[in-house]
């Protein structure tokens, strides 16, 4: 059932939900479609592809939905409906990982996870930034995979999803199959497309406050899309360039929906500083006396007057990614900002009320040597000299190589020597007084092997979901070899999911990677 109420009490005692849309009562024995994402509520409620799923098939008033988390199953979340018995499952899939969690929610709710051992229960649709950049290690699983911006996607898919229930499993999946930017992976002569292009004045806001989010009782609202960047590991402006930004008239108008009702704006986007109408965003947000939260910011955007204008919202906090404390590096990697732009940001965010930074760098790239770490060094020990009494954070990760970009070709250091170059980062934070935090190597690898892996990927997953063998024997059992990711890979002939496709190895992204590789050994 649809729940309109603006507010209620959820099964949750200690959580509190307000939805900010009324949607149409729907008539009995209506299709029930879920919506679920991969993780825990709290995870769940703070992803913006949730709520627009939610708020693009709640709104038709033709479907009972509901949403479902890792922490629900095997029920729903409103009223602990068996999600066994819909008519389909939608995921939303943010990050390569998820991937195992997915395979576990269905397991535990009685749903075959193999594709072609499932000949009832629901349909499982998934999409999101991972599947649409590479579906293939998932398509032994889901029936359907959504790739691009689902905006452009979402009305065809519902209006399939609403038919009636005597409609077949297989009539359903070939009609979904007409779609463009939908894989079917049992009809694997349709070669799909990569939705690119939704309108900005679609993109997705919130449609349920909670307390139990990561983010409490904030309205999200995404500013902008795309990045106006050029990074060689970036996923994000791959997928969905150009830059677009969203009218601030909606963004206004959306304020004055929710006034009353809203304490806290987040503003969400790879460039939130970039948006040409940054300062009347702020203006509005002030004059509607709302708190704010802003996703990392560009260090190259940030001048005295625009961080007055985020310090005067109340946050207290702020991200930026240099990306390698080596200007060198950073410049070889496309980002194109030198260190004094970091020194300054972090200068001005500091002087104006900025008590936490959060800085985010790479390891593992062409070239990341002694002579890069002394860089690094320095550049820490100058980030640390005018941060004043502002705590600095440094988060860093692998750079995982990434379907559509130079660096899905990267061979990935060895784990051991990963390890020596997390540990010279962390060593460098002691000696400079900022608090360190990484990801597990372990971790990265995995994700390294889903991101660029193929069709046979699916079922080792399954195999290690069920915890009785290690994640390399999972992959050699479905004859993978786990040391791939450590080899170069796809220059002479066309990668698994650019054949899906049928874009083709981009003849650019060779040349960008090679210039990447050749400048790492000088």
């Amino acid at each position: 059932m649809n729940l309109p109420s603006s507010s209620r009490k959820s099964k949750n005692p200690d959580i509190r939900e307000t939805f900010l849309d009324r949607y149409p009562s729907v008539p009995k024995r209506s299709p029930s479609i879920y919506v679920g994402y991969p993780a825990r509520y709290s995870i769940g409620m703070s992803n913006l592809g949730l709520h627009f799923i939610y708020r693009a098939l709640a709104s038709r008033g033709t479907m009972n939905v509901e949403r479902f988390f890792s922490d629900s199953v095997p029920g729903t979340y409103e009223t602990g409906a068996d999600i066994s018995q819909a008519e389909a499952l939608l995921f939303t899939i943010s990050y390569e990982e998820d991937y195992l969690e997915l395979i576990r929610m269905l397991s535990s709710s009685g749903i075959e996870p193999l594709r072609t051992k499932r000949k009832e229960g629901p349909l499982i649709i998934a999409g999101g930034p991972a599947i649409s950049a590479n579906p293939l290690p998932l398509s032994n699983i889901v029936d359907a995979a959504a790739l691009g911006e689902g905006e452009l996607i979402i009305e065809d898919l519902a209006g399939i999803l609403e038919n009636p229930r005597n409609e077949s499993r297989s009539s359903r999946i070939d009609k979904m199959g007409a779609i463009d930017g939908i894989y079917i992976p049992s009809i694997p002569e349709k070669v799909p497309v990569i939705m690119r292009g939704s309108p900005a004045s679609l993109f997705p806001y919130s449609s349920i406050l909670s307390s139990g989010a990561v983010f409490p009782d904030t309205l999200l609202i995404e500013t902008g899309r795309g990045c106006t960047g050029n990074c060689g590991f970036c996923l994000a402006r791959v997928l969905y360039s150009p830059y677009r930004a969203t009218p601030v008239e909606s963004i206004g108008a959306l304020l004055e929906k929710t006034a009353g009702r809203v304490e806290k704006i987040g503003l969400v986007s790879t460039a939130v500083t970039s948006h040409p109408d940054f300062g009347k965003i702020i203006e509005m947000i002030l004059r509607y006396r709302l708190k704010a939260g802003f996703s990392s910011l560009k260090a190259e955007d940030l001048d005295r007057e625009k961080v007055m204008m985020i310090a005067s919202t109340g946050v207290r906090s702020a991200s930026l990614a240099p990306e390698s404390g080596s200007e060198q590096a950073r410049f070889r990697l496309g980002k194109k900002v030198g260190d004094d732009v970091y020194i300054n940001a972090v200068k001005e965010l500091a002087s104006n009320g900025i008590t936490n930074i959060n800085l985010y760098m790479l390891t593992g790239y062409p070239g990341e040597d002694g002579t890069l770490f002394d860089e690094t060094r320095r550049f820490l020990t100058r980030i640390r000299d005018v941060s004043g009494r502002s705590r600095i954070t440094l988060h860093t990760n692998l750079v995982v190589p990434k379907p559509w970009t130079p660096f899905q070709f990267y061979p990935i250091p060895s784990e051991r020597e990963l390890g020596r170059r997390f540990a010279a980062i962390s060593g460098i934070c002691r000696e400079t007084g900022i608090v360190s935090q990484s990801k597990s190597i372990r971790s990265s690898l995995r994700q390294a092997v889903l991101s660029i892996g193929g069709v046979d990927v699916g079922e080792a997953l399954i195999r290690y979901s069920r915890g009785r063998i290690s994640w390399k024997k999972a992959l050699s059992e479905n004859r993978i070899d786990p040391e791939g990711i450590h080899r170069e890979r796809g220059i002479e002939r066309p990668l698994p999911w650019e054949e899906l496709t049928g874009e083709g190895t981009n003849e650019k992204l060779v040349r960008r990677y090679r210039g990447i590789a050749a400048e790492g050994k000088r």
